[in-house]
Protein backbone atom coordinates (compact mmCIF):
# COMPACT_ATOMS: atom_id res chain seq x y z
CA UNK A 1 0.00 0.00 0.00
CA UNK A 2 2.98 2.57 0.82
CA UNK A 3 4.57 1.86 -2.62
CA UNK A 4 1.19 2.16 -4.18
CA UNK A 5 0.92 5.56 -2.38
CA UNK A 6 4.25 6.32 -3.49
CA UNK A 7 4.31 5.16 -6.92
CA UNK A 8 0.46 7.37 -6.67
CA UNK A 9 2.09 10.58 -5.74
CA UNK A 10 4.98 10.53 -7.89
CA UNK A 11 3.13 9.99 -10.86
CA UNK A 12 0.90 13.11 -9.69
CA UNK A 13 3.75 15.22 -9.40
CA UNK A 14 5.43 13.85 -12.24
CA UNK A 15 1.91 14.76 -14.55
CA UNK A 16 1.46 17.96 -12.10
CA UNK A 17 5.08 19.13 -13.27
CA UNK A 18 4.64 18.12 -17.00
CA UNK A 19 1.33 20.26 -17.34
CA UNK A 20 3.22 22.80 -14.91
CA UNK A 21 5.92 23.33 -17.69
CA UNK A 22 3.48 22.93 -20.86
CA UNK A 23 1.23 25.42 -19.20
CA UNK A 24 4.25 27.84 -18.85
CA UNK A 25 5.44 27.43 -22.46
CA UNK A 26 2.05 28.37 -23.63
CA UNK A 27 1.59 31.24 -21.57
CA UNK A 28 5.34 32.19 -22.58
CA UNK A 29 3.99 32.16 -25.98
CA UNK A 30 0.91 33.81 -26.13
CA UNK A 31 2.88 36.86 -24.12
CA UNK A 32 5.34 37.15 -26.86
CA UNK A 33 2.75 37.13 -29.38
CA UNK A 34 0.76 39.15 -27.66
CA UNK A 35 3.85 41.77 -28.24
CA UNK A 36 4.66 41.15 -31.16
CA UNK A 37 0.91 41.88 -32.26
CA UNK A 38 0.80 44.87 -30.07
CA UNK A 39 3.80 46.50 -32.42
CA UNK A 40 2.23 45.02 -35.66
CA UNK A 41 -1.04 46.62 -34.88
CA UNK A 42 0.73 50.13 -34.03
CA UNK A 43 2.54 50.02 -36.73
CA UNK A 44 -0.80 48.79 -38.84
CA UNK A 45 -2.72 51.89 -37.10
CA UNK A 46 0.48 54.20 -37.87
CA UNK A 47 0.06 52.85 -41.54
CA UNK A 48 -3.06 53.90 -41.76
CA UNK A 49 -3.06 57.36 -40.44
CA UNK A 50 0.13 58.34 -42.81
CA UNK A 51 -2.86 57.05 -45.74
CA UNK A 52 -5.53 59.29 -44.09
CA UNK A 53 -3.34 62.13 -44.51
CA UNK A 54 -2.28 61.13 -47.88
CA UNK A 55 -5.41 61.06 -49.24
CA UNK A 56 -6.65 64.27 -47.23
CA UNK A 57 -4.10 65.82 -49.03
CA UNK A 58 -4.32 64.77 -52.50
CA UNK A 59 -8.43 65.81 -52.18
CA UNK A 60 -6.86 69.49 -50.69
CA UNK A 61 -5.08 69.45 -54.27
CA UNK A 62 -7.70 68.50 -56.29
CA UNK A 63 -10.38 70.71 -54.49
CA UNK A 64 -7.66 73.20 -55.22
CA UNK A 65 -7.68 72.57 -58.77
CA UNK A 66 -11.47 71.97 -59.33
CA UNK A 67 -11.80 75.35 -57.90
CA UNK A 68 -9.51 77.35 -59.77
CA UNK A 69 -10.85 75.02 -63.09
CA UNK A 70 -14.53 76.20 -61.71
CA UNK A 71 -13.46 80.15 -61.23
CA UNK A 72 -12.14 80.35 -64.76
CA UNK A 73 -15.06 78.77 -65.98
CA UNK A 74 -16.83 81.38 -64.56
CA UNK A 75 -14.89 84.59 -65.53
CA UNK A 76 -15.09 83.29 -68.89
CA UNK A 77 -19.19 82.84 -68.78
CA UNK A 78 -19.44 86.41 -67.49
CA UNK A 79 -17.13 87.83 -69.94
CA UNK A 80 -18.94 85.97 -72.55
CA UNK A 81 -22.47 87.31 -71.18
CA UNK A 82 -20.92 91.11 -71.41
CA UNK A 83 -20.62 90.49 -75.19
CA UNK A 84 -23.42 88.85 -75.65
CA UNK A 85 -25.32 91.71 -74.51
CA UNK A 86 -23.37 93.77 -76.98
CA UNK A 87 -24.02 91.80 -79.25
CA UNK A 88 -28.03 91.59 -78.62
CA UNK A 89 -27.60 95.76 -78.22
CA UNK A 90 -26.21 95.78 -82.00
CA UNK A 91 -29.42 94.13 -83.18
CA UNK A 92 -31.34 95.79 -86.25
CA UNK A 93 -34.30 94.27 -86.27
CA UNK A 94 -36.37 91.61 -84.17
CA UNK A 95 -36.26 88.77 -86.18
CA UNK A 96 -31.79 89.34 -85.76
CA UNK A 97 -32.52 89.56 -81.86
CA UNK A 98 -34.18 86.52 -81.94
CA UNK A 99 -31.85 84.36 -83.90
CA UNK A 100 -28.95 85.76 -82.31
CA UNK A 101 -30.47 85.04 -78.68
CA UNK A 102 -31.06 81.67 -79.97
CA UNK A 103 -27.37 81.10 -81.09
CA UNK A 104 -26.36 82.78 -77.87
CA UNK A 105 -28.10 80.45 -75.88
CA UNK A 106 -27.21 76.96 -77.58
CA UNK A 107 -23.28 78.53 -77.15
CA UNK A 108 -23.41 78.72 -73.57
CA UNK A 109 -25.73 75.82 -73.29
CA UNK A 110 -22.65 73.90 -75.54
CA UNK A 111 -19.70 75.36 -73.09
CA UNK A 112 -21.90 74.86 -70.03
CA UNK A 113 -21.99 70.79 -70.87
CA UNK A 114 -18.57 71.10 -71.62
CA UNK A 115 -17.49 72.28 -68.75
CA UNK A 116 -20.06 70.51 -66.23
CA UNK A 117 -18.14 67.32 -67.85
CA UNK A 118 -14.35 68.68 -67.62
CA UNK A 119 -15.06 69.42 -64.00
CA UNK A 120 -17.11 65.75 -63.55
CA UNK A 121 -14.22 64.42 -64.87
CA UNK A 122 -12.02 65.52 -62.48
CA UNK A 123 -13.54 65.52 -59.69
CA UNK A 124 -14.12 61.98 -60.29
CA UNK A 125 -9.88 61.60 -60.96
CA UNK A 126 -9.61 63.40 -57.61
CA UNK A 127 -11.69 61.16 -55.86
CA UNK A 128 -9.96 57.79 -57.46
CA UNK A 129 -6.54 58.96 -56.08
CA UNK A 130 -7.92 60.24 -52.95
CA UNK A 131 -9.18 56.51 -52.30
CA UNK A 132 -6.50 54.93 -53.54
CA UNK A 133 -4.27 55.01 -50.27
CA UNK A 134 -7.40 53.46 -48.27
CA UNK A 135 -7.77 50.67 -50.54
CA UNK A 136 -4.55 49.76 -50.24
CA UNK A 137 -5.07 49.97 -46.75
CA UNK A 138 -8.48 47.95 -46.98
CA UNK A 139 -6.52 45.18 -48.88
CA UNK A 140 -3.41 44.80 -46.61
CA UNK A 141 -5.88 44.86 -43.61
CA UNK A 142 -7.66 41.78 -45.49
CA UNK A 143 -4.53 40.43 -46.06
CA UNK A 144 -2.69 40.71 -42.74
CA UNK A 145 -6.08 39.26 -40.70
CA UNK A 146 -6.41 36.47 -43.23
CA UNK A 147 -2.96 35.52 -42.37
CA UNK A 148 -3.88 35.51 -38.69
CA UNK A 149 -6.97 34.22 -38.76
CA UNK A 150 -5.58 31.10 -41.05
CA UNK A 151 -2.61 30.59 -38.52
Amino acid sequence: MATAKKNGTAAFAKSYEQFYNQAREQLDKAQKSAFENMDQITDFNRENAEALIVSGNIVAKGAEVVGKEFSAYAQKAAEANIEAAQKLSAVKNPQEFLDLQAELVKAVFDDFIAESSKLQDMSTKVSNEAAQPLNDRINKAVETFSKSIAA
